[in-house]
């Protein structure tokens, strides 16, 4: 409607301006916490500071005008977290991390005014901003880290009404921090949360915040309202975030009335402050207490419908589908089921168009399904519906199409992955295994396996990462480094001597720090979801007609541990299954119990750590024949011994060397009996072609890089007399003296001489020299020395390593083929590393290898590529081969079972 000021009609457009120009966007950001964020009303401010172009660049603004964007950013921020639109806030985190950091620098140099308090509450209001979706997406280090910042920004520059926010998200970091370790030091057999040594923490906090209140006048007992002063409200809206976690530390410490007392007291100053989403914290608070749940989630489930009207904003959705999700739970029956059903269906719609595709609730649908099938199986058997597991397996499905970020593998290893597990158990329950049965076994198998590494294959490859910001320190030398020179073997990660625990620390902060930058390199270049091919089990019957004598294996997970409820459909126990492809024919074999499996990598794990002879016990090798291989030898070798055996292995098996697996009374290892190869899924082996590295195509200008950080224990020979032209070969690290003056390139092992192999794109590729396996909480894994400077990790040789027309490359550093799986099903460590960088077949070692049998095995596969080429420019390398040759007659001399398996240093994957 048009305006008039009395005289003539205003223009909107004017008004709109005069408005826009008039707006003080640094007030504003300043009021954004208690003013929009408390009420709900984040959008209205986010308009207007979108109308002011407070995102835009203006370069003579100066500090300030980087201040008002950093601010900007941190409300968009705050909103994206309430609306768990996580994907959002990860691309602003990124979108505004260069102006935060570059207003962070200024802070330390004095560039900005120390006694201007915006610049510093823009910074750290935007850290603390940063740290709340770090949390939420579980990296509790790495929101323990950025709460810290924000704290340390707003102590020094005397920030006192916002500390009580940050200070409190800090410390629940901290702790989530210390429950994260020790769950993974116990491999998740921790019975229950230290809950009481979180009671602690929280109190602490709070008397410090009482204490600050004190000195600056804040009357924390009296309920405040729109007279209290803004500074006072926004110390007690944090102080009140105090209160909530302490009454939830309480709650979970088993002292309910203290933490309703607690809880009473955060909700009180939340209501005086009109602030919806703490209020709606203590009444779930409330609920969880049993104090009258049903009242406390009817009043979330309404909460933000009424209130002062010029005050009032939408609520939060989030909690009132929690609200409804519960108020379904305690009611029950067909009514509750129905009301979950319809909450189902409603999150199933969520996953729909690409904007969502990180905003999905993983864990609110998860603990939905579970209320779903609670409740369902609280029913009278006539009453249960049939579409339980189906919608548990949707749930899945879902998750699995919309979550397209490395960042979510924690919530998928934990709810999705455990959904398929149920259904391909279900399905091996049923029984009638015909080929159409097994075909859905293996698609099943196939949805749930190796996801992340096809949608980095399936993903246009982004351009390879500069180097890190900061040098990991390399391993120090222990004495069983000695022990093991004396061998002649590469030093053993597992079994190198344990850091102290400095060192620990700081491979684990910088180890984070590499693997935060992996993750968020995917917010400028998302992945591509990969479809599941839902035919992917008749490609590989296709696969094995086509290549006569092929047979390939494919072991896998299933079943649960959990006991079914009543009228559930039966699954198996958590087991391991086995299915034979030869010939165009699928075989199911008889599952074994999967604890057995998880046994016999203990086992394999206690033989690497022997110091004096750190290779498979004879035992070992007999027992892995014995559980993993014995059983598919005869569907193996139906129409005779297969010319190409392809094992594609699944959790704990990733760890153990199927290579060395040895029959009763036959003393030849499984790789010195029948051409063997790994893989890490059918869909990578199959559809994504992997199967083509078997035979290559030779060229005679082929260029062989090398990469040593050698000495005594690991000789980097494995380049010498191998047949290559001098023009060919590039060598960063210490040339061997044997090729000294006959290299194209002899660089430094450090980052440049990196970069200077990796831009010949190598069509071959060899690491020789020694590294650690860190086991730190929320990061483990193998680490390589590169020089005597840094260490490379998994995540730098996926994304600072490219090898677009490599044909073979082996990491020749003990154990580097360890750290291989997760929780999720998927393919972790340097062997996912070196597939995304686009390396051909792949050789790794599993134990303590000698240097002489790398030597010996990497020098021949190298030497027959350059014997394939005979006279001409051209030839054809079958590695698969090459290697079984190798092995075979490396073993001829050799009598016992672990001599002969310490000549078998790599496992060959394609």
């Amino acid at each position: 409607m048009r305006q008039d000021n009395g005289r003539h009609p205003q223009d909107p457009s004017s008004a709109i301006r005069a408005f826009v120009e008039a707006l003080d966007v640094e007030d504003l950001i300043m009021r954004f916490d208690i003013d929009f964020d408390a009420p709900m009303r984040q959008a209205d401010a986010i308009g207007m500071l979108r109308m002011a172009r407070a995102h835009t660049k203006e370069p003579q603004a100066g500090a300030r005008g980087i201040a008002r964007r950093v601010g900007a950013h941190w409300c968009e921020i705050v909103q994206a977290d309430i609306g768990y639109e996580l994907l959002s806030a990860l691309r602003l985190i990124e979108a505004s991390r260069p102006d935060a950091e570059r207003l962070l620098a200024w802070r330390s140099d004095g560039t900005v005014d120390p006694e201007d308090p915006f610049p510093a509450y823009a910074l750290a209001r935007w850290y603390d901003g940063v740290g709340r979706i770090r949390y939420r997406l579980g990296s509790y280090t790495a929101s323990r880290r950025v709460f810290g910042t924000a704290v340390r920004v707003a102590e020094s520059a005397r920030l006192w009404w916002v500390l009580p926010d940050l200070l409190s998200n800090h410390t629940r970091a901290e702790f989530e921090e210390r429950e994260q370790a020790a769950r993974e030091r116990d491999d998740g057999r921790t019975a229950g949360r230290d809950v009481d040594a979180m009671v602690a923490p929280m109190r602490r906090s709070h008397d410090r915040l009482v204490e600050q209140a004190n000195e600056h006048g804040v009357d924390i007992d009296t309920v405040p309202d729109q007279e209290t002063p803004l500074r006072h409200r926004e110390f007690l809206r944090g102080y009140s975030n105090a209160l909530h976690n302490l009454a939830t530390a309480l709650r979970q410490a088993g002292d309910t009335e203290q933490s309703l007392r607690v809880t009473a007291r955060s909700k009180a100053i939340s209501r005086g402050l009109n602030d919806t989403y703490r209020t709606a914290q203590s009444l779930l608070n409330e609920a969880f207490c049993g104090d009258s749940p049903e009242r406390s989630f009817a009043t979330l489930r309404d909460l933000g419908h009424g209130g002062r009207e010029e005050q009032a904003g939408p609520g939060w959705e989030r909690g009132r589908r929690i609200a409804r999700q519960n108020l379904a739970r305690l009611a029950g029956g067909p009514h509750g089921l129905a009301d979950l059903g319809n909450l189902l269906d409603e999150l199933e719609d969520d996953v729909v168009g690409t904007g969502r595709r990180a905003g999905l609730d993983v864990d609110f649908y998860a603990y939905t399904v579970r209320y779903y099938r609670e409740t369902a199986a609280a029913l009278p058997a006539a009453d249960r519906p049939r579409d339980v597991l189906d919608r548990r397996l949707r749930m899945a499905e879902s998750v699995r199409e919309a979550i397209a970020l490395p960042v979510y593998k924690r919530a998928y290893a934990h709810h999705v992955r455990p959904a398929y597990l149920r259904a391909i158990g279900a399905r091996m329950a049923r029984g009638g295994h015909r080929q159409e049965d097994l075909e859905k076994i293996v698609s099943l198998v196939e949805e749930s396996s190796g996801r992340e590494l096809l949608d980095l294959l399936a993903s246009s490859r982004p351009p390879v990462l500069g180097r890190p910001a900061h040098p990991l320190p390399t391993a120090p030398e222990g004495p069983r480094a000695a022990r093991a020179s004396s061998e002649g073997r590469r030093t053993p990660l597992r079994t190198q001597e344990p850091a102290g625990a400095a060192q620990g620390r700081q491979w684990r902060e910088l180890l984070i720090e590499r693997e935060q930058q992996y993750e968020d390199h995917f917010l400028q270049h998302p992945l591509t979801s990969a479809t599941h091919d839902e035919d992917i089990a008749h490609q590989l019957v296709q696969y094995t007609l086509n290549h006569e004598g092929s047979c390939v294996v494919r072991y896998f997970r299933f079943g649960t541990s959990d006991t079914p409820l009543e009228g559930e459909e039966a699954t198996e126990p958590d087991s391991l299954g086995i299915v034979v492809c030869r010939a165009g024919v699928l075989t199911l074999l008889p599952s074994v119990p999967y604890a057995d499996v998880a046994d016999l990598a203990r086992t394999v794990f206690e033989d690497l750590a022997d110091p004096a002879f750190p290779v498979p016990k004879e035992e070992t090798c007999r027992r892995i024949w014995e559980l993993l291989v014995g059983p598919v030898w005869e569907s193996a070798n139906k129409g005779g011994p297969p010319d190409h055996l392809t094992l594609i292995p699944t959790d704990d098996i990733f760890a153990i060397p199927l290579h060395v697996a040895t029959a009763p009374g036959d003393n030849r290892p499984l790789a010195a009996r029948v051409p063997l190869s790994h893989s890490v899924s059918v869909a990578a082996f199959v559809t994504r072609g992997r199967h083509l590295l078997k035979k290559q195509l030779m060229e005679h200008d082929d260029d062989l890089a090398a990469l040593l950080s050698t000495d005594t224990r690991a000789t980097g020979d494995e380049i010498v007399d191998v047949g290559w032209t001098a023009a060919h070969v590039h060598v960063a690290g210490e040339v061997p003296d044997a090729l000294k003056g006959k290299v194209a390139g002899a660089f430094a092992a450090d980052w440049d001489g990196l970069e200077q192999l990796v831009s010949v794109k190598p069509e071959f590729f060899v690491y020789a020299g020694h590294g650690v396996y860190v086991e730190e909480p929320e990061v483990s894994g193998p680490l390589i020395h590169l020089g005597r400077t840094d260490m490379l990790s998994q995540f730098d040789l996926a994304l600072r390593v490219s090898l677009p027309r490599n044909k073979l490359t082996v990491l020749g550093a003990c154990l580097a083929g360890q750290g291989m799986r997760s929780d999720g099903g998927d393919v972790l460590g340097f062997m996912r590393s070196l597939i995304i960088s686009g390396a051909g077949a792949i050789g790794v070692p599993l134990w303590s290898v000698r240097d002489s049998a790398m030597v010996a095995t990497v020098g021949t596969l190298l030497r027959e590529s350059r014997a394939a080429l005979g006279s001409s420019a051209t030839g054809v390398f079958d590695v698969v081969q090459t290697l079984h040759d190798h092995y075979r007659e490396s073993i001829e001399t050799y009598t016992s079972v672990e001599a002969r398996v310490d000549r078998l240093p790599i496992a060959l994957y394609l």
